[in-house]
Parts: structure tokens; sequence; C-alpha cells
């Protein structure tokens, strides 16, 4: 009879011991504040920006809107927003549908003070893929490889006032499996800052050499998480050249310097192709000697100020010329 019982007992448990386990999240991710998570997902994808701009979906989007105007997301289907903005995508515990999911967002969002702008359901958010196309391809950046399940797609845009600037939300959930998928967009609106690049010309940067052993530039810039050199980089790469010229003996490190957002591993890799990506330019454009330039990524591993607020991060961004 104790066997027996064993034997019930060991039955019940064994479903929820087989119980999968949430993936861990992505390296460096974390949840926004204001929009939380539901119980039990895994954060899969996390983007932050200091500063984006694009459009965020606020009618059904429909086929013909696009054939006329050329563009999937445009004026008839969405609002532009711009400022400090998150891309995150999480995958849901088993079992749980994308409209249990969704509401338990709405919940959170209307508790934070939000108001609902736009909501749809399946055929309700237009012509079967369009909505889904818009959302995931509209906002510039790599893929969130959000599931393609639009057939039981639901979408909530949101929106809270207040004085400092509003924030826009917007959700799109999705089925893959047993699971659902859930793309959080978070924009907090705000003015770029402008101003913020420091041109440095040849002369200051012998000072600052001769004084401290290396200088800061904020004048090299690259593509959004990219080591494409914008042209915009151009005066600055040739007043390092100027003085690499004036200084045929010295050798110097280019050094690669990213804030504290994101993977530690992939902010070094970052960072070490944009240093080399300069050294690159200097060697084939202005004729310095290979030889003479060491490129190394540190990542976010030497800040010079502090990365939890704008002002920081945007002077830990930067290339550094290290004396050797």
């Amino acid at each position: 009879m104790r066997t027996l019982l064993l034997l019930f007992v060991l039955l019940l448990a064994a479903p929820v011991s087989a119980q999968p386990r949430p993936a861990p999240d992505v390296a460096g991710g974390r949840d926004h504040p204001l929009v939380g998570r539901y119980e039990g997902s895994s954060l899969r994808h996390y983007r932050p920006r200091d500063f984006d701009e694009f459009r965020m979906v606020n009618r059904p989007v429909h086929g013909r809107d696009t054939r006329e105007t050329g563009s999937r997301i445009n004026d008839r289907n969405s609002i532009p927003v711009s400022g400090r903005a998150w891309r995150l995508r999480y995958e849901g515990p088993e079992g749980r549908s994308p409209l249990e999911v969704m509401r338990n967002h709405q919940e959170k969002l209307a508790a934070n003070g939000f108001e609902t702008l736009f909501a749809c359901r399946a055929q309700e958010c237009g012509d079967r893929s369009d909505l889904w196309f818009a959302v995931v391809e509209g906002v510039p950046g790599p893929s969130p490889s959000l599931a393609a399940g639009w057939e039981n797609q639901l979408y909530t845009l949101a929106k809270l006032t207040r004085p400092e600037g509003d924030v826009h939300v917007a959700i799109l959930a999705v089925v893959q499996g047993q699971r659902t998928q859930v793309l959080v967009d978070v924009v907090e609106s705000r003015p770029m800052q402008g101003g913020r690049i420091t041109f440095v010309d040849a002369s200051a940067m012998q000072q600052a050499v001769e004084r401290t052993g290396r200088v800061a530039l904020y004048g090299i810039q690259f593509g959004f998480d990219s080591a494409e050199i914008l042209p915009a980089s151009r005066p600055t790469l040739e007043e390092v050249a100027k003085f690499l010229r004036a200084n045929p003996a010295l050798n110097v490190i280019v050094a690669g310097h990213t804030d504290g957002q994101g993977a530690f591993d992939y902010n070094v890799q970052l960072s070490t192709r944009r240093a080399q990506s300069v050294v690159a330019a200097l060697t084939r454009e202005w004729g310095i000697a290979a030889g003479r330039l060491t490129p190394f990524g540190a990542g976010m591993a030497a800040p010079i100020a502090s990365n939890d607020n704008d002002a920081g991060r945007q002077q830990n961004r930067r290339v550094e010329i290290v004396k050797r």
C-alpha cells in the first residue's frame, strides 16, 4: 500500500518537475520600469539608444496605403516619435495565450497612467501581415527575430503624458509554438542633445599627448552599432594625420571606447572593429605607416564619466590616441 501511495505521489509531482525553465535573459538586458514583463518570461533581445526617431503604428495597416505611399508605415497609419528609445523582445512561458499576456501588459500600463491610443487583434490590425512588418521593420537596426505569427497577433499603442516628456509604448504579441513572443518599443520623448562634438586640432592633440600621454577624440563618428566611419569624421582624421606627420618617431595606440550599455564582450568587439577602421583609414587615405598604429578595443572598461546618465555615456563613447 505504501509503495502504491509513493508511486501516486511521484506521478503527481512529475509534470511539475518536468516544466521547462525559461531561457536566461540576454546579456546586459533589463526591463523598462514602466512596462515590466509577463511573469515567467525571458528577455531575448535588448537594444537601447540614447536618441532615435521612427514611427509608431496608430491605425490598421493596409496594403493599399503601401501601394499609394510607397511605404508600409506612413502618415496614414502611424505617428512620428523621437527620443531615448528601447526595443525588447520577450519569450513567454508555455501555455499562455497572446490575449492573456497582452491584457496583463495593458493593465500594467493603465496602472502607470498610460492612455491607450490604438489596440487591435488579428484582422482588425489590417491586411494579414502588414502591421507585423510595419512594426518589426519600422525601427532601424538589428532584427529582433520575432516570430511571424500575424494570424493571432495583438497590438497596443499607449502614451503617458508627463511634464518631463511623453512616453510612447508599442507592444506586439504573437504566438510561436506553445509560447507567446512579445515585442516592446519604448520612446521617452526629449530633444536630441546637439553641439556635443568637440573638434580637436593637431596642435591641441600635441599638447594633450605631451601633458597626459593621450587625447580623447569625439569628432570620429560611426554608424549606429557599426564600425563604418561617417563622413563627418574626416576633419578630425585629417588633424590626427597632421599630428602624426609632425611627430614621425611617435607610435600610438588607437583605442575605441563604448558606454556601459549592452553586453561586455559585444562592446569589446565593436570598439575593436572601430579602432581597426580608424587605423585602416589613416593608413589608406593619409599614408600613415601601419606599423605606427596599434588598434585596441577597450569596450566599456575605461569610462571617464558615469554611465548612469546620457551626458556621461556620451563622454565615454570616444576614440583615444595613446602614446606608446
